[in-house]
Parts: structure tokens; sequence; C-alpha cells
């Protein structure tokens, strides 16, 4: 893991509020995460309380969608302390907090599907079901750029790992991406 700046520090991560309608996307075959969430978070250094709202979609990639910043009135909120607040860290330290195995839930809790287990068929299922084990650990612990994380830890190229996680959704063990829709005249039929 990368080394923090010095002018960042995080003193404390509130419990996770899930947020209406509250559903669980999977993180591995144990845990979930909420797809919406609410986290307050005080900063050591600078001197801020950040609160973040997340949101994790079918494709596992958490997003912070909105963000607020308070600062005491010595320490007013200008650009060079919103330089300082490193939102990657905020949701990685978010994430982190979020994972909950899937029996502590409530019942009738909504919950993703559970990955489909899928016996290897050769070297090439074998490698998807580690870039699929590596790349949901990665999303879970917020990481922005899990796929990264896996051609870092099975020493590849990011384009051969590209090819382990299309092959890992294909067989079931990552969620498929969203079809994007066609809008505007780019993707009009033509007459």
């Amino acid at each position: 893991m990368a080394r923090l700046p010095k002018d960042f520090r995080i003193a404390w991560v509130s419990p996770v509020e899930p947020r209406e309608p509250i559903t669980y996307v999977r993180t591995g075959p144990d845990t979930a995460v909420p797809t919406r969430f609410r986290v307050s978070i005080a900063l050591a250094t600078p001197d801020a309380a950040v609160q973040i709202e997340v949101f994790v979609g079918a494709d596992l990639r958490p997003r912070v969608f909105d963000l607020s910043i308070r600062t005491n009135v010595q320490t007013p909120v200008t650009t060079s302390l919103l330089r300082r607040v490193l939102v990657d860290q905020l949701l990685r330290e978010a994430m982190a907090k979020a994972g909950t195995p899937v029996s502590s839930l409530p019942a009738g809790t909504t919950v993703g599907p559970e990955p489909q287990a899928h016996e290897p068929t050769g070297k090439a299922d074998e490698d998807a079901q580690t870039a699929a084990r590596i790349y949901s650990e990665a999303v879970a612990a917020g990481n922005p750029a899990p796929a990264v994380s896996v051609a870092t830890a099975m020493g590849r190229s990011r384009a051969q790992v590209a090819r382990y996680i299309r092959r890992a959704r294909v067989i079931g063990l990552l969620p498929a991406l969203p079809r994007a829709e066609p809008t505007g005249k780019e993707g009009a039929q033509p007459e």
C-alpha cells in the first residue's frame, strides 16, 4: 500500500449508516456491503470532519456521490484544504468499515446473488478465479482501481488481467457489467 502524505491522517471512522432502499451487494462468498451508505470521518490532519455517501453499483466499484467537509472557524475551507482531503483514502476507509458478514444481516435483507461456483476447466479458468478473488477483495477494501491490484498481485499485464476479469464475468464469478444504452445521434440506428 502506498504511503499517505504527512499532512493527511484519519483519526476515526463512524459506523456505516445504510441508506434507503437498504440492499446489499456481495463482495465475497460470505461478505457484503450496502449498495448505498453514509459514513462520517474525522481527520486529524488536516483538522476537519468529512461526511461521504457511497454508492456500490453492480460492477462492484464504490463511488463517492456526496461529500461534505466541516472545519472550525480557525481553519476555513479553502482550495488548499480541499487538496489535502484525499477522497480515495476516505473511500478506502469507508469500504473497510462497510464490509459485513452476510450471516449477521437481519432476516429479509436483500443481498445480491452469491457468485456461482464454477469448476475450472483449464488454466484460463483458474486464472479467472484468482483474478475474481483478488478483484473482489480489492473492491471490498475500497480500492478504486481493483484491476490494477489484480495485475500487481498476479504479476501480469493490465491487458491480460482484463481478459481474466472478462472471463470471470462470463463464468459468473463476478457480476456482469450493465449494458450502456445508446443515447443521442451517435447510438441511433440508420434509417
